[in-house]
Protein backbone atom coordinates (compact mmCIF):
# COMPACT_ATOMS: atom_id res chain seq x y z
CA UNK A 1 0.00 0.00 0.00
CA UNK A 2 3.51 2.52 0.10
CA UNK A 3 3.50 2.63 -3.49
CA UNK A 4 -0.51 3.86 -3.67
CA UNK A 5 -1.14 7.42 -4.73
CA UNK A 6 -3.23 9.12 -2.11
CA UNK A 7 -6.42 8.84 -4.48
CA UNK A 8 -5.74 4.90 -5.28
CA UNK A 9 -5.28 4.76 -1.16
CA UNK A 10 -8.85 6.45 -0.80
CA UNK A 11 -10.61 4.07 -3.33
CA UNK A 12 -9.11 0.81 -1.52
CA UNK A 13 -10.21 2.16 2.02
CA UNK A 14 -13.90 2.86 0.27
CA UNK A 15 -14.20 -0.26 -0.87
CA UNK A 16 -14.13 -1.87 2.36
CA UNK A 17 -16.32 0.35 3.55
CA UNK A 18 -18.75 -0.22 0.91
CA UNK A 19 -18.48 -3.96 1.77
CA UNK A 20 -18.68 -3.50 5.35
CA UNK A 21 -22.03 -0.69 4.59
CA UNK A 22 -23.83 -3.49 2.18
CA UNK A 23 -22.93 -6.24 4.75
CA UNK A 24 -24.79 -4.37 7.17
CA UNK A 25 -27.80 -3.88 5.05
CA UNK A 26 -27.76 -7.57 4.20
CA UNK A 27 -28.82 -8.06 7.92
CA UNK A 28 -31.46 -5.04 7.98
CA UNK A 29 -32.98 -5.91 4.96
CA UNK A 30 -33.60 -9.51 5.98
CA UNK A 31 -35.09 -8.32 9.74
CA UNK A 32 -37.19 -5.28 8.24
CA UNK A 33 -38.47 -7.54 5.73
CA UNK A 34 -38.92 -10.98 7.48
CA UNK A 35 -42.77 -10.90 6.88
CA UNK A 36 -42.35 -11.06 2.97
CA UNK A 37 -39.47 -14.04 2.57
CA UNK A 38 -39.20 -13.51 -1.42
CA UNK A 39 -38.94 -9.48 -1.00
CA UNK A 40 -36.55 -9.92 1.45
CA UNK A 41 -34.26 -12.15 -0.45
CA UNK A 42 -34.83 -9.91 -3.54
CA UNK A 43 -33.60 -7.14 -1.57
CA UNK A 44 -30.59 -8.90 0.10
CA UNK A 45 -29.71 -10.18 -3.98
CA UNK A 46 -30.33 -6.59 -4.75
CA UNK A 47 -27.62 -5.45 -2.14
CA UNK A 48 -25.20 -8.33 -2.67
CA UNK A 49 -24.89 -7.53 -6.59
CA UNK A 50 -24.69 -3.70 -5.99
CA UNK A 51 -22.10 -4.34 -3.56
CA UNK A 52 -20.20 -6.49 -5.49
CA UNK A 53 -20.03 -4.62 -8.09
CA UNK A 54 -19.08 -1.24 -5.96
CA UNK A 55 -16.27 -2.86 -4.30
CA UNK A 56 -14.45 -4.78 -7.15
CA UNK A 57 -15.21 -1.27 -8.92
CA UNK A 58 -13.08 0.50 -6.39
CA UNK A 59 -11.01 -2.36 -6.03
CA UNK A 60 -9.65 -2.14 -9.39
CA UNK A 61 -9.00 1.62 -9.11
CA UNK A 62 -7.13 1.30 -6.45
CA UNK A 63 -4.80 -0.82 -8.75
CA UNK A 64 -5.14 -3.12 -5.80
CA UNK A 65 -6.97 -5.93 -7.64
CA UNK A 66 -6.66 -6.43 -11.29
CA UNK A 67 -7.54 -10.17 -11.97
CA UNK A 68 -9.42 -9.64 -15.05
CA UNK A 69 -10.81 -13.42 -15.25
CA UNK A 70 -12.47 -13.23 -11.49
CA UNK A 71 -13.56 -9.76 -12.83
CA UNK A 72 -15.50 -11.69 -16.05
CA UNK A 73 -16.66 -14.21 -13.35
CA UNK A 74 -18.35 -11.57 -10.80
CA UNK A 75 -19.74 -9.90 -14.20
CA UNK A 76 -21.75 -12.88 -14.59
CA UNK A 77 -22.67 -13.46 -10.52
CA UNK A 78 -23.88 -10.18 -10.60
CA UNK A 79 -25.92 -10.98 -13.93
CA UNK A 80 -27.70 -14.05 -12.16
CA UNK A 81 -28.01 -11.89 -9.05
CA UNK A 82 -29.66 -9.10 -11.04
CA UNK A 83 -32.11 -11.77 -12.63
CA UNK A 84 -32.71 -14.13 -9.85
CA UNK A 85 -33.58 -10.07 -7.52
CA UNK A 86 -35.77 -9.28 -10.64
CA UNK A 87 -37.93 -12.57 -10.38
CA UNK A 88 -37.98 -12.58 -6.68
CA UNK A 89 -39.29 -9.14 -6.43
CA UNK A 90 -41.68 -9.39 -8.72
CA UNK A 91 -43.30 -12.40 -7.29
CA UNK A 92 -43.70 -10.73 -3.80
CA UNK A 93 -45.60 -8.21 -5.00
CA UNK A 94 -49.16 -8.31 -6.98
CA UNK A 95 -49.41 -4.26 -7.80
CA UNK A 96 -48.94 -4.01 -11.80
CA UNK A 97 -47.00 -1.15 -11.76
CA UNK A 98 -44.61 -1.98 -8.91
CA UNK A 99 -43.85 -5.19 -11.08
CA UNK A 100 -42.74 -3.52 -14.29
CA UNK A 101 -40.58 -1.03 -12.53
CA UNK A 102 -38.87 -3.56 -10.53
CA UNK A 103 -38.49 -5.14 -14.24
CA UNK A 104 -36.86 -1.76 -15.76
CA UNK A 105 -34.59 -1.19 -12.81
CA UNK A 106 -33.12 -4.95 -12.62
CA UNK A 107 -32.91 -4.69 -16.30
CA UNK A 108 -31.49 -1.57 -16.78
CA UNK A 109 -28.94 -1.21 -13.39
CA UNK A 110 -28.24 -4.93 -13.34
CA UNK A 111 -27.22 -4.73 -17.13
CA UNK A 112 -25.27 -1.70 -16.49
CA UNK A 113 -23.21 -3.60 -13.75
CA UNK A 114 -22.71 -6.45 -15.62
CA UNK A 115 -21.46 -4.70 -18.58
CA UNK A 116 -19.46 -2.63 -16.05
CA UNK A 117 -17.69 -5.57 -14.84
CA UNK A 118 -17.30 -6.80 -17.92
CA UNK A 119 -15.59 -4.16 -19.09
CA UNK A 120 -13.24 -4.06 -16.41
CA UNK A 121 -12.43 -7.52 -16.94
CA UNK A 122 -11.03 -6.49 -20.32
CA UNK A 123 -11.95 -9.81 -22.11
CA UNK A 124 -13.64 -8.09 -25.00
CA UNK A 125 -11.06 -5.65 -25.78
CA UNK A 126 -10.49 -6.94 -29.14
CA UNK A 127 -14.26 -7.46 -30.27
Amino acid sequence: MKDMSIMEKIYFISAWVVAGCLGLALILYAVAMSNNGLAAFGAVCDAIFLGITGCFTLLYLSKWFRNSLILFIMAWVVAGLALLSLILTAAAYSDGAYIVATIFWHIGFGGFCTLHLLHLSDRFAKV
